[in-house]
């Protein structure tokens, strides 16, 4: 009809009575008509008017349909992609300015001129952003963000660093991130751990968002993460519980691997090495023949129509730089420093991923993922002496494992046309560690978690996530009979249930907050407490975020820590049944600042924080058997030691870019703590009836209490990694600073004192060692064509004879050649 609104009147004869009775009736009856039909000609008119404006939006590099891209055409006006990166709207007449934004990609615009009766389509494709600031992780909030609204400290660590490094353990990488330490295979963030003979971590470690610590003892193993085709790796500085659950007191560190491209992408690596002499003559106990360490690793990625293939290996073999126990000469072993079983690692590991995305249901996608790693091993708890038996351990000190490990994760992802995500994920993990000593374990770990998301617009961008997880782990272990039916079985299941909010206001002030609710049962033994988190960081200028957050932190201790019953060397480690779990809570402030130079370009971060504890859990020494058994009533517990508290500061750098024809990338940082005991005198723990041991406190077990620093603590740490590449050349370099420990448990010194009970030298080692470690590393290399490349890597170049842990020498130099082919 045009626009055009038309309406009818019929007009019949009456008399005036009848007439004069309803001419008021009519006459309302006429303004009716015509507000009505007045309405339908202006709604007619409009419907005409309207325009429609609709597109794809897809990655420009890989051509992936990108999901969930803001399309404004004003502020909070607009529509989003769906999960075929399709977007439509309806617009009046006029020409607009449409704005894509996404995380992680350059913003883009396009004006659009709208006529009457039009339908336009807009296609666009968007490009990854080079602002570091722009960074997507996902880790802080369970979403995509930009690094830079992130309201926690937190450390990307990408996967070219690992590359050229020829890192073939995910633990070694770590030693790169700022605030980050490796001890005994503990991760410690900015001084939150100490020793604790590999039990309770508290660092959370993730593989693609589910825990992969070991179900009974807490502990990461790091050659089992598979890093051939990562993705990122996300360090989360701070307690998060929240999101991550008991584990994560001190912080959270997830492996990212990577899902194909639109094309098949194959790496494979094959490298060689050896280890030097150390710097001390002395201490080499091997001949003529260094000791070699080689192998290989390789990951393809493919797409097949719908079908999403990811396939990776690793081999590897290091004959070890230290050597076999020594053995006293006698008429059958002359020489005293034949070789023998010593430090040596052999393992090979095989993992596959897969995604279907569905064809017929929009937004879902499931698939199942594996890992498995077959390994023979040793490790070594205590050097035998810090002259000639520095690279070799203590009688009695070597345990040799034969390990199986594998995990299966299913999962299902579904993206509702409302913008509803749901996630399911599982994990059947399971352990076997055939150990001598009589320290052989196994564990399965059943793991689930369901998760929704939902993002609005109340006021502003809004994004909602719930979450519940269950999780149950059976343990068969001589080395953890120490219940008390003192069989080695033993149970724990934990259940959670958790709720953030993450919310933008006015476009610059992004607010988080988050509840999580947590169950332990452990055999009979059970523990529930709630934890909270809040957080907010503000833009102050378009490279300038203020942030600021506060986190608690709830961690019940493993089967490991409670049941443990073992022996190494003339050390004993005592079961503690009745240890309690222990709380923290953690705040922050800090800014981070965006800058450019030419074509580099980056971000400063600057932090202080402070993280409290109660019912904090140390390894102790002190004389926890009968008396009757004299010297075999002496080790090791883990016990609740009272308050602790650490406080610091910490400075991150990260840029990448290109300065003229030179390409560079940079991550480095300092960080500052001050660890210490709260409560120095508190006695805490009591040994054996009539032990001449007074009660335990921190004071009386330190070996340094100045301060009342902590043990085993590295209190400032400095990491700088630097590469450039020009044209076909690359050359890079580490340096890290480690200051030394200052305090350990001052048994370990007496014992030494003690000739012929445990002498190792730690004294004369903790008295010449106050001045810290600087060790730096090198690697050189030439793109010989398009696809090849070969590599120099020396890692240790000074040759620095050094100790994370005084009693556990580190590597000496060592050199590698590496040959790397893409596809």
């Amino acid at each position: 009809m045009n626009g055009k609104a038309f309406f009818y009147i019929y007009l019949r004869p009456v008399g005036r009575s009848e007439q004069n009775g309803r001419a008021h009736e009519y006459r309302r009856s006429m303004l009716r008509w015509m507000v009505v039909s007045l309405a339908m000609a202006s709604a007619c008119c409009t419907a005409a008017q309207n325009t429609s404006l609709k597109g794809m939006v897809r990655d420009s590099l890989s051509g992936e349909p990108l999901i969930g891209v803001n399309v404004t055409h004003a502020p909070g006006k607009g529509a989003a992609t769906d999960v075929q990166g399709a977007y439509a709207m309806d617009l009046p007449m006029g020409t607009y300015t449409i704005t894509f934004s996404f995380v992680g990609y350059s913003t883009l615009t396009r004006v659009v001129t709208m006529t009457e009766g039009s339908s336009l389509t807009l296609d666009v494709r968007m490009s990854p952003s080079a602002q570091q600031l722009d960074m997507v992780v996902i880790s802080a909030g369970r979403f995509e963000q930009r690094v830079g609204e992130v309201t926690q400290s937190l450390s990307v660590l990408r996967p070219e660093l690992i590359r050229n490094k020829n890192i073939v353990t995910l633990s070694d990488a770590l030693d790169q991130v700022p605030g980050v330490v490796i001890v005994d295979e503990e991760p410690q963030i900015r001084a939150g751990s100490g020793f604790s003979y590999g039990a309770g971590s508290r660092v959370q470690v993730l593989v693609d968002g589910v825990p992969i610590l070991s179900g009974d003892i807490g502990r990461p193993n790091w050659t089992f993460l598979p890093i051939e085709n990562l993705e990122q790796v996300e360090v989360i500085k701070g307690a998060s519980s929240v999101l991550y659950g008991s584990a994560a007191l001190s912080g959270v560190i997830n492996v990212r691997t990577a899902y194909p491209r639109d094309k098949p992408a194959t790496r494979a690596t094959v490298f060689a090495g050896m280890y030097d002499s150390p710097a001390n003559p002395a201490a080499r106990w091997w001949g003529d023949n260094s000791p070699l360490l080689g192998g290989a690793n390789f990951s393809h990625a493919q797409q097949f129509g719908k079908f999403d293939l990811v396939l990776g290996g690793n081999a590897f073999g290091d004959n070890g730089y230290i050597g076999p126990e020594p053995i006293a000469a006698d008429t059958i072993a002359v020489d005293t420093l034949r070789t023998g079983t010593g430090g040596y690692e052999n393992r090979i590991r095989f993992n596959i991923g897969t995604r279907w995305r569905n064809g017929k249901v929009k937004g879902l996608s499931y698939g199942i993922n594996a890992n498995a790693m077959k390994s023979r091993s040793t490790s070594v708890f205590i050097w035998n002496d810090i002259e000639d038996g520095l690279y070799r351990p203590k009688p009695g000190t070597v345990t040799r494992t034969r390990g199986t490990q594998y995990y299966i994760d299913p999962f299902v992802d579904y993206l509702s046309k409302a913008g509803t995500r749901h996630s399911v994920r599982g994990r059947l993990h399971r352990q076997v560690f055939d150990n001598n000593n009589g320290q052989g374990n196994s564990n399965t770990t059943l793991h689930g978690e369901y998760q929704v998301q939902q993002k609005l617009n109340l006021f502003g961008e809004t994004m909602l996530t719930a979450g519940v997880v269950w999780r149950k782990v059976s343990s068969e272990a001589e080395l953890y009979a120490g219940g008390d039916n003192g069989d080695g079985l033993n149970e724990a299941t934990n259940t959670a249930g958790y709720l953030q909010v993450d919310k933008k206001l006015f476009e610059k002030l992004a607010l988080s907050a988050g509840v999580r609710y947590e169950r332990f049962l452990v055999n009979e033994d059970e523990a529930s407490q709630p934890v909270f988190r809040t957080g907010a960081t503000y833009q102050v200028m378009k490279a300038t975020y203020l942030r600021a957050s506060y986190g608690q932190g709830f961690r019940f201790p493993t089967i490991g820590e409670r049941f443990i019953s073992t022996s190494v060397g003339a050390l004993k480690v005592f079961p503690n049944p009745t240890l309690a779990p222990e709380q923290s809570w953690n705040v922050e402030g800090g800014i981070k600042q965006g800058f450019k130079i030419g074509n580099f370009m980056g971000y400063v971060d600057a932090v202080v924080f402070q993280q409290d504890f109660e019912n904090y859990v140390e390894f102790t020494f002190g004389q926890w058997g009968p008396i009757s058994a004299g010297t075999n009533s002496l080790g090791f517990k883990s016990v609740n030691t009272g308050g602790a508290r650490v406080t610091g500061y910490e400075l991150e750098l990260t840029g990448k870019g290109r300065i003229g024809a030179v390409e560079i990338a940079t991550l480095m940082g300092f960080t500052n703590t001050l660890p210490i005991s709260t409560t120095p005198h508190q006695q805490y723990a009591n040994s054996s009836t009539g032990s001449y041991f007074a009660p335990a406190t921190y004071a009386n077990t330190s070996y340094d209490t100045t301060g009342n620093v902590l043990k085993f603590r590295i209190r400032q740490l400095f990491r700088a990694d630097v590469q450039v590449d020009y044209k076909r050349i690359f050359v890079g370099g580490s340096v890290r600073y480690n200051s030394h420990v200052r305090n350990i448990d001052v048994a370990f010194v007496s014992l030494d004192d003690l000739s012929g009970i445990l002498d190792t030298g730690v004294r004369k080692w903790m008295e010449s060692h106050t001045t810290g470690d600087v060790i730096v590393d090198g690697r050189v290399g030439l793109e010989l064509t398009d696809q090849l490349r070969a590599a120099l890597i020396v890692n240790n170049i000074g040759n620095r004879s050094y100790a994370m842990r005084p009693l556990a020498i580190e590597a000496p130099r060592s050199m590698q050649v590496q040959l790397s082919m893409n596809l």
